[in-house]
């Protein structure tokens, strides 16, 4: 009996699987009661002709950025209503083009901010063969649309700053935009001291964007492995305002005290010098002994208490994970 499965491929970016358009978004400047237009051209890149429908939802993000869909009308910046698109259908053979139209009446009243919504350009489920199993396969691509009243204050905060994983450094951010506009840019730099002032590390991510009164979790990955001391941390988020916003928070890396654990042969140790605990029996040797002893005592007192040094998937906590870890490190 064949089995039959859908899926329906999405696509944020210029193309999706054959199907191309030629632009990301739409970003206007609107006032109440005012009408705009804007078009973008859809390309049918198969070999094969093939129907494409047109139609408006909504979307946001979640705190790691990515995309959420919704139907039109549910989020209470929704421009979804003011937003007609044309046409709602057509046919393209192999290499053909059309234009695709969207006009936008921003109500009177409209408050101020950004409003936004997307349209989407869906392909005609396909039937792929994929093993034994009948896949049905729809392109689909959204174009978002952002709308501006007025310029709006730009204001966020930043939540918490927390130190993870120690070997590499690495942090979490979490940011909100508390304003009403979108932000388009978010810049996050960070900067390491030690206890006596001095710059240890310095590192930042790719600017991102946050909608209005969105939350974003921001991982901010380093180079540097810390040595026993204390530090201070320091956060810079630059939001395209007159100022920038800043967290802090402080760290303080202990020396490991080991001993030996369970039945094992000796203190753990770090066989190859890059901060991992491996050799867990202590035997001077890194072998399947050492993952069934990290099995029977990854929760001892010993572990936990030094755990920076049995975090091998350097998530800043030991647990079973861990296990799985050193497990993959055995096998590579």
């Amino acid at each position: 009996m064949r089995k039959f499965l859908w899926i329906s491929t999405l696509c944020l970016g210029l193309s999706g699987l054959g199907l191309e358009v030629d632009l990301l978004e739409v970003d206007l400047a609107v006032a109440p009661g005012q009408v705009y237009t804007f078009s973008f051209i859809a390309r049918n890149e198969t070999a094969v002709p093939e129907t494409f429908s047109i139609y408006v939802g909504d979307w946001d993000r979640d705190e790691t950025g990515e995309n959420r869909f919704y139907l039109p009308g549910t989020l209470p910046r929704s421009l979804s209503a003011w937003l007609s698109v044309a046409p709602a259908s057509f046919t393209l053979g192999p290499g053909e083009a059309r234009e695709v139209r969207g006009t936008l009446h921003v109500p009177t009243g409209t408050a101020t901010g950004t409003h936004w919504g997307i349209v989407f350009v869906h392909g005609e489920p396909r039937p792929v063969e994929h093993g034994g199993t009948t896949v049905m396969v729809a392109r689909r691509i959204g174009v978002k649309i952002y709308a501006t009243v007025g310029t709006g204050e730009r204001t966020a905060e930043v939540l918490s700053l927390e130190p993870r994983g120690l070997n590499p450094l690495w942090l979490r951010l979490e940011f909100v935009n508390t304003a009403t506009v979108n932000l388009r840019e978010v810049k996050v730099e960070v900067e390491v001291y030690d206890q006596f002032g001095n710059l240890v590390a310095k590192a930042g991510v790719d600017p991102f964007p946050c909608l209005p009164g969105a939350a974003r979790w921001v991982v901010v990955p380093t180079d540097f492995r810390p040595v026993p001391g204390a530090y201070h941390i320091l956060a810079k988020v630059d939001i395209g305002g007159d100022a920038l916003l800043a967290g802090q928070v402080s760290l303080r890396v202990r020396p490991l005290e080991l001993a030996p654990v369970a039945d094992g042969k000796g203190v753990p140790r770090d066989l190859n010098g890059d901060g991992f605990y491996e050799d867990v029996n202590g035997d001077g040797v890194f072998d399947d002994s050492d993952v069934t002893t990290f099995v029977a005592v990854f929760g001892h007192p010993i572990i936990q208490g030094n755990w920076w040094a049995f975090d091998f998937n350097n998530d800043g906590v030991v647990d079973w994970d861990d296990v799985f870890e050193l497990q993959r490190m055995l096998d590579r």
